[in-house]
């Protein structure tokens, strides 16, 4: 047939470039899952796999002088896992990749490590974190957040130490990246005691929704003075977590308006929410 060789040949030409953009898109999806594998890790591993997960965590973070003690050590002294230097002290850290939660011993052994280094340095300026990757082998949402009983956590705050896991690592990493918190807030955050969190300042409640339509993305809520805009970015709550959502309408007493500060508001969101979700201004 006329033009049929010529066809033919364009065809082929077409299919050599699309395998050649799909392998080079395949090739970049592995890049970026080899950039960020340390993310999956702090979920998944233990051991030394699990420390050198965090110590990449911890260097992305921002803090500048981290170690991994089992290259430092060169006795059989029970040591910390990870060292943090600060300008104002010393981090000493222990992890574990545990297939259940925590005991009480797994909890405290740290405080252990932070008063010998205090000893050592001849001052009080150690913090002491432990770090746990629970059940493991359940995926992250299935699993007991926090796994940390009352008694643990009110231990931890006592003895002036904290209790973190590895799934609120996650979360962080993406509300620092949305914007939601800066490094530097986050690393003031993992020097305090007891069950560590990373919630963001100066909030300003606008309410829990009441009700929910169009598959979450239109809410009504309460509010009591408030000032709500088109365009203004919230913050979404939701087990802890945190999201950010846009008020892209609000309708007050069935009218589309631009401002609203007091009443009952419907508010479309550009994301959609869940039940029991709480928002804020912030």
């Amino acid at each position: 047939m006329p033009n049929q060789k010529k066809l033919i040949e364009e065809k082929k030409n077409i299919q050599t470039e699309y395998n050649l953009k799909l392998k080079s898109k395949d090739d970049e999806i592995s890049s970026n899952y080899e950039h960020y594998s340390f993310l999956h890790e702090i979920l998944i591993e233990t051991g030394d796999k699990l420390v050198d997960a965090l110590f990449k965590y911890l260097k992305w973070i921002g803090f500048e002088k981290v170690k991994k003690m089992d290259e430092e050590n060169s006795t059989s002294v029970l040591e910390e896992d990870i060292q943090v230097e600060l300008e104002n002290g010393l981090v000493v850290i222990e992890c574990k990749g545990i297939g259940g939660t925590s005991t009480d011993s797994d909890c405290n052994q740290i405080a252990k490590i932070k008063h010998r280094r205090s000893k050592e340095r001849n001052s009080f300026d150690v913090f002491a974190l432990y770090i746990v990757n629970h059940q493991r082998y359940l995926p992250p949402l299935k699993r007991q957040n926090p796994p940390f009983t009352v008694n643990q956590r009110n231990d931890a705050l006592n003895e002036e130490r904290g209790l973190l896991t590895t799934w609120q690592l996650f979360n962080l990493y993406f509300e620092i990246e949305e914007g939601i918190i800066n490094k530097e807030y986050a690393r003031n955050c993992l020097i305090k005691f007891g069950l560590i969190e990373f919630r963001p300042t100066d909030l300003t409640l606008i309410d829990e929704p009441k009700e929910l339509f169009k598959e979450g993305y239109i809410c009504i809520v309460n509010i009591n003075n408030v000032e709500l805009n088109i365009g203004d970015k919230i913050l979404v709550e939701k087990n802890g977590n945190f999201n950010l959502a846009t008020i892209e309408s609000i309708q007050l007493n069935d009218k589309q308006v631009s401002t609203a500060i007091n009443g009952e508001v419907g508010l479309k969101l550009n994301v959609p929410i869940s039940k029991k979700s709480t928002l804020w201004k912030k």
